[in-house]
């Protein structure tokens, strides 16, 4: 994505929300897939096939991906070039510290609906595992095809309203808006008991799809504004590592704080719903 930046600087925002629309669109395309490899060809294989289609993917983009600035004759790269660099977080001015600990926070939260939301609608419909590929809890999975169809044209529209009205404005706008979808659609469908229908939670999926993918597009350009072009991709990387701490904790806090509720079905997640709004 650091390519995006590089070429692009007016309608950056735009650009980028453009080429991330990519992702949204394996999300889309990634769920049904498993749900129709699964019953053929079981798991093992189902990710296999998976894994090279990304192969043949992410080599095609590493092919054809091209910086703006060539490189400069006689410059000597290091093995610390290849690194990230802490000075870039610790700057002078604050910036980049805070804009890290952000999407640490943002991206600590972000990954745990995603991965809970077919169990969670399993359970709540109270089917069995063995219903996972059929029937009523195929929906379940399809789920998070309409979250990633909506976060394709979140990630569009939140990358327009950047470049006019400011990127960090704009990220602000949707991480109040990704906790009001959670804190009240999702957490109102957990503790209700009585809920005859799923329309407060497809509302969920579809607001938190939407504004979930404004997040995802908007982080570079933010990460952007903070460097010159050609320091983009260390400022990008060192945000990044910071961040991957965050996303691999994420899973295993959500596992944990369901482990702990004593209850059975949609309500045993209502701690790690909590955490994931307040987070």
């Amino acid at each position: 994505m650091g390519c995006v930046a590089h070429w692009f600087m007016d309608r950056r925002g735009l650009a980028s929300g453009i080429a991330f629309v990519g992702g949204g669109f394996g999300g889309v395309l990634f769920p049904l897939t498993i749900q129709a490899l699964l019953p053929q060809v079981w798991w093992e294989w189902s990710i296999r096939i998976l894994g090279f289609v990304l192969l043949l993917f992410c080599s095609v983009n590493v092919t054809f991906c091209r910086s703006r600035f060539p490189h400069r004759k006689g410059a000597a790269t290091t093995w610390r070039d290849t690194i990230p660099d802490p000075q870039v977080i610790m700057n002078g001015t604050g910036a980049m510290a805070i804009t890290t600990a952000g999407v640490l926070f943002t991206d600590l939260a972000y990954f745990i609906p995603i991965t809970y939301i077919p169990s969670y609608y399993i359970d709540r419909q109270h089917l069995s595992q063995g219903e996972a590929l059929s029937g009523s809890a195929a929906f379940a999975y399809r789920l998070l095809a309409i979250l990633n169809a909506a976060s394709c044209i979140g990630r569009c529209i939140a990358g327009d309203l950047a470049d006019r009205f400011g990127r960090y404005n704009i990220m602000i706008v949707s991480l109040f808006l990704y906790t009001i979808s959670v804190l009240c659609f999702w957490l109102p469908d957990v503790l209700l008991l009585n809920l005859s229908n799923d329309v407060l939670f497809v509302i969920f999926v579809l607001i938190f799809g939407f504004v979930s993918g404004s997040n995802v597009s908007l982080t570079p350009i933010c990460l952007g504004q903070l460097c010159e072009t050609q320091e983009y991709g260390r400022y990008y990387a060192s945000c990044f590592t910071v961040v991957a701490f965050g996303v691999l904790g994420s899973i295993p806090i959500a596992g944990g704080l369901l482990d702990v509720v004593v209850d059975t079905g949609k309500e045993r997640y209502w701690d790690a719903d909590l955490f994931t709004g307040l987070t």
